[in-house]
């Protein structure tokens, strides 16, 4: 029997293009092929990343735009107070939950409430961006 699976899960490696040591739960961008820390709250990341490493290592990545079939643990920009937010991301990588105005993008819902700097469960959805 033929199938075109190609793995079951929305999991990836990219070779960091700089140090990602220390930032597991924030989310990603590939810049030249490479994952690179999001640097803007307006940018759709490719996704968040799940193992950290230094430059040019390997570093696991679960995929934001869908396939991915379990929940992640996203790093805080600000406490969570609500299980069931919508979560934004910060110009960091980080996320915080849904303002509701202005240009953002928004990338999960809260599974649990957490602090700044927490790493707490979420679910990933499709990246959106809202202005």
């Amino acid at each position: 029997m033929k199938t075109s699976l190609a793995r079951p899960n929305a999991i990836l490696s990219f070779e960091a293009n700089a140090d990602l040591t220390g930032y597991v739960g924030r989310f990603i961008v590939l810049t030249a092929g490479k994952a690179a820390l999001l640097s803007s709250a307006t940018v759709k990341p490719l996704g968040v990343l799940l193992c950290d490493g230094k430059a040019a290592e390997r570093v696991s990545v679960a995929l934001g735009a869908g396939g991915l079939a379990g929940t992640v643990r996203v790093k805080l920009a600000a406490t969570v107070s609500t299980i069931g937010a919508y979560l934004q991301t910060t110009a960091d990588g980080r996320v915080q939950t849904d303002v509701g105005t202005g240009a953002r993008t928004l990338v999960a819902q809260a599974l649990e409430t957490g602090v700044t700097d927490e790493l707490v469960e979420a679910i990933l959805i499709a990246p959106q961006s809202l202005t």
